[in-house]
């Protein structure tokens, strides 16, 4: 009997001991404070726009199909690339052009010689009259002789002019020689295409517009392409839809002084409508709470959200229609993480 008590007696110092033991392990649950890299920005003056994208291809305004006036070897002075106005492009030479030449020479001395010829028997003529030694009839042949004269030479000046013009072509307007038809030394015949000269200072944007052609008029057209904002101009637009893109066809003229938009390429594009001002700060600044969207903004060491009503987006910025003010400092880096670990109104800047 008391041997049972005894061992009763261990059995329960035992229990207890463990029971103690396992009391003293378990010390309270350590709490470490949690830091987050933070970064801030100021709210600035941004300038937005409304956009609409769309794809086009870019086309020269001024272009030229260069062809043979005469029959002749052709020779490019210049066979492919970029030539500034008033540079000759090709000449044309050969037996046929020499001859031409020849004959047209010869045509301008003859013309040059009956003009002085009846210049003078004008002269002559005009004295007499005054004098009235002279009839009056005689005298409106001798005016009809001369300016017959005149005008054949003013012609024959003219044939020689323009064929020198035509075998030794310049330049109308600096821009870009290109779709070469013939070889160099080529012989051509008359109306033969020898290729193409495009200026490439002006070109214009071809491609449908889905909106309201109503929008566009007496708006000044800013066209974004590959990041770069064109000032444009409208020159045309299709009044009538058309049935192949669905939209109205319109042509913006673009000045591309850097040449950056190369005549026949297809490119994307924005229209940048509706040019304004208005507060923005960087997109990483926004924390979207269902359909409401807040800044963190930092006064005197304390973080504050705050309800902001968003715009439009570009260039990493987001427009703030409503809420804050240019020069405010607001959380970037670190927005979401302050924002939703403490929803609290305002909670302690770490330092």
């Amino acid at each position: 009997m008391t041997r049972n008590i005894l061992l009763f007696t261990i059995a329960g110092l035992l229990i207890a001991g463990t029971m103690l033991t396992g009391c003293k392990s378990r010390s309270p649950a350590s709490h470490t404070t949690a830091y987050v890299k933070t970064d801030t920005a100021h709210a600035v003056i941004a300038v937005f726009y409304e956009e609409v994208k769309g794809f086009g291809t870019i086309q020269a305004i001024h272009a030229l199909d260069l062809e043979a006036k005469f029959d002749g070897i052709v020779h490019f002075e210049n066979l492919k690339g970029r030539i500034e106005k008033g540079t000759v492009l090709y000449t044309m030479g050969g037996p046929e052009i020499k001859l031409k030449k020849d004959n047209l020479q010869k045509a301008l001395a003859n013309a040059q010689t009956q003009y002085h010829y009846f210049k003078q028997y004008y002269e002559a003529q005009k004295t007499l009259i005054k004098k009235d030694y002279l009839s009056k009839i005689d005298f409106e042949k001798a005016v009809r002789d001369f300016d017959n004269a005149q005008n054949n030479l003013n012609n024959a000046q003219y044939a020689l002019d323009y064929f020198m013009s035509m075998t030794r072509y310049k330049a109308p307007f600096s821009g870009y020689l290109d779709d070469l038809q013939v070889q160099q030394g080529e012989d051509a015949v008359v109306e033969q295409l020898l290729g193409t000269f495009q200026d490439d200072d002006h070109v214009k944007l071809i491609a449908p517009f889905y909106g309201n052609p109503r929008e566009l008029a007496g708006k000044k057209i800013s066209i974004e392409i590959n990041d770069k904002v064109y000032k444009g101009k409208l020159i045309y637009l299709e009044k009538g839809i058309n049935p192949s893109t669905g939209g109205h066809t319109l042509w913006v003229a673009l000045q591309d002084t850097a040449h950056e938009l190369k005549s026949g390429s297809y490119v994307s594009f924005s229209f940048l409508t509706n040019k304004h001002k208005s507060v923005a700060v960087p997109e990483a600044a926004i924390i979207r709470q269902q359909n409401n969207y807040f800044v963190m903004e930092i006064i005197n060491k304390k973080y504050k959200k705050i309800a902001v009503k968003t715009g439009l987006e570009r260039n990493g910025l987001i427009e703030i229609k409503e809420g804050l003010k240019r020069g405010t400092v607001v959380l970037t880096k670190g927005a979401f993480e302050v924002f939703y670990g403490n929803i609290r109104k305002s909670m302690k800047v770490a330092d």
